[in-house]
């Protein structure tokens, strides 16, 4: 039996090496590269998130493959775009939280009671107006209710021999 001489050995050793890693080259960060661009390209053309091209670049970054280093990255895009195309719920669900227009229960009745307000002096004919003055003034009533009943943060009312805890 022959052994091979130990320049021979290193000789094919690196060529095989060469070879292997030609063969498992990560097409992941080229697809990532390309799905980028277009998703920079669609911000910079201020398109909403419901507009078709967005399903595009989402199948982009679904097509690098799950083993890929470059997956992660396109797995933060997607979860980013898919909160973008979630639809906002509608009102009231919609209202900000503890502090803004809107964000109490008597902001939304204050609003509401203007826009019946407002109705009311577009009305055209008597009996609308009427209709709307009675509707307005039950709308006024709550808003005085809850105005009586709403305390700021930190003044909350306890019942008398509570006391705050």
């Amino acid at each position: 039996m022959r052994i091979a001489h130990p320049r021979h050995s290193a000789a094919l050793l690196l060529a095989g090496l060469l070879a292997l890693s030609g063969c498992s080259t990560d097409p992941g960060p080229e697809q990532l590269r390309k799905a980028e661009a277009r998703y920079q390209e669609l911000i910079d053309r201020k398109l909403a998130a419901q507009d078709p091209a967005w399903a595009e670049v989402a199948a982009q970054f679904e097509a690098i493959p799950k083993d890929s280093k470059a997956r992660p990255e396109a797995e933060k895009r997607l979860a980013a775009l898919k909160t973008a195309r979630e639809k906002i719920p509608p009102r009231p669900l919609a209202r900000p939280g503890a502090t803004g227009q809107g964000a109490s229960d008597v902001e939304a009745k204050r609003a509401a009671c203007e826009a019946l307000a407002k109705k009311m002096g577009e009305s055209q004919t008597d009996v609308m107006r009427d209709t709307l003055r009675k509707v307005l003034e039950t709308c006024q009533a709550e808003l005085v209710r809850l105005e009586a009943n709403e305390h700021p943060p930190g003044e909350e009312v306890h019942p008398p021999g509570e006391g705050a805890h």
